[in-house]
This record gives C-alpha cells, sequence and structure tokens, in this order.
C-alpha cells in the first residue's frame, strides 16, 4: 500500500548496519522477535544510537510489538538477563511465558503520524512480553472482541512523531493509515511539521 502511494523502501538491519540509509524521511519497525536477537541488538550501539537521534530530531516512526521492544529501554529475556534496547520509550519489556493473542478494536485517544484522535482502528496483539510500566497518555483505548466492555489503555507516543504499540494494525481496514503516514514524512521531508508531525492526509 505505501508502494502504490509513492513510497521508495529502503532496507535496513538494526543487527548489521551502524547508521541509518540516507535520505530516508520515516521508519518503520514491524513485528518480530527481538528477544531472540537481544544481545545482538544491544550490542550494536552505533544503530541504537542512529534510531534515537532520528526519532528525537522529529523522524515520524511507526514501532508495532517487536518494534515497541526496540524502542524501549531495554529487554528483559526470558533468563532475566537485561539488554539496552533505543531507550526513546521509558518502559522495559520483561519476557514472560503467558502468550497475549487476540484480534482487538481500538479507538485512537490522539493524533499520531498514523492517527487521528477518535479513529476506529482494528488489528491484533500476539506477544509473550509485558511492559514496566503503562503509559501517562496512552494512543488507544483497546478492546478485545470476545470479552464484555472492558477498554485498556495502550500505546506510546512519548514524542508527537512516534507512534509505537503492541498492536498490529489492519493497513487495508483502514486505508488512510498508510497515507496519513506518508504525508507526516512529506511534512518532515520538507520541514513542515512540528517536530516532523504532519496533521494527516486523505
Amino acid at each position: 500500500m505505501l508502494r502504490e502511494l509513492g513510497a521508495e523502501w529502503v532496507g535496513w538491519s538494526p543487527l548489521g548496519d551502524r547508521t541509518l540509509p540516507d535520505n530516508v524521511h520515516g521508519l518503520y519497525f514491524g513485528g518480530g522477535f527481538p528477544e531472540v536477537f537481544a544481545a545482538q541488538l544491544s550490542e550494536n550501539e552505533a544503530a541504537r544510537e542512529a534510531v534515537r537521534a532520528a526519532i528525537e530530531r522529529g523522524m515520524p516512526t511507526y514501532a508495532e510489538c517487536g518494534g515497541l521492544m526496540y524502542l524501549a529501554e531495554k529487554i528483559v529475556d526470558f533468563a532475566g538477563v537485561a539488554h539496552e534496547m533505543v531507550g526513546v520509550l521509558p518502559i522495559a519489556a520483561h519476557m514472560g511465558k503467558k502468550l497475549i493473542l487476540g484480534y482487538r478494536q481500538a479507538q485512537a485517544l490522539q493524533d499520531t503520524p498514523l492517527l487521528q484522535q477518535g479513529d476506529s482502528v482494528h488489528g491484533h496483539e500476539f506477544h509473550r512480553s509485558t511492559l514496566s510500566n503503562s503509559p501517562r497518555s496512552p494512543l488507544y483505548h483497546l478492546q478485545s472482541y470476545n470479552s464484555p466492555p472492558n477498554p485498556v489503555p495502550e500505546g506510546w507516543a512519548t514524542l508527537p512523531n512516534l507512534h509505537a504499540s503492541y498492536l498490529h494494525l489492519h493497513w487495508g481496514a483502514t486505508p488512510e493509515i498508510p497515507g496519513r503516514f506518508l504525508q507526516s514524512c512529506r511534512f518532515f521531508w520538507e520541514g513542515k511539521g512540528e517536530r516532523g508531525k504532519g496533521k494527516g492526509g486523505d
């Protein structure tokens, strides 16, 4: 969907690359299993510093699940060993035995590079980690499909250009999402957004 809207993907690895590619205008950290590579991710301090600097200077950033964990201060693996991560989120991700799994619906509580306040979105959770503390200003009210109404706060936006959450968003159900993300990237590229944050595109 991003390519169809004119985006160019630039490959990059937090394991092997030490700097970000030149002329990128947004960061996308998808899901995965960073706990498996926690030691290597931690050892690549140059990459962690490059990511933190880019986010702090306003580059629009989307991070879901494993991406959220990478942006945390640390990952505590199954053996209880702590590994330093990027550190733009004031949390630690602790690995556990319980699998948190299911489809979710959520309502955005604030504007982000992908969403506008009040948007209803859909997605799923799949993770064995929990976070050391809850967000003060959460992205969402999150609700499971198969339980009584009991929305919980979820998601982090410590900077206006950052969207980090356990929720794997279903972009196909909300095609406005990639357009808004690319609009945020254009604002950053053109230097028009507050710390790189656009108002969202149609």
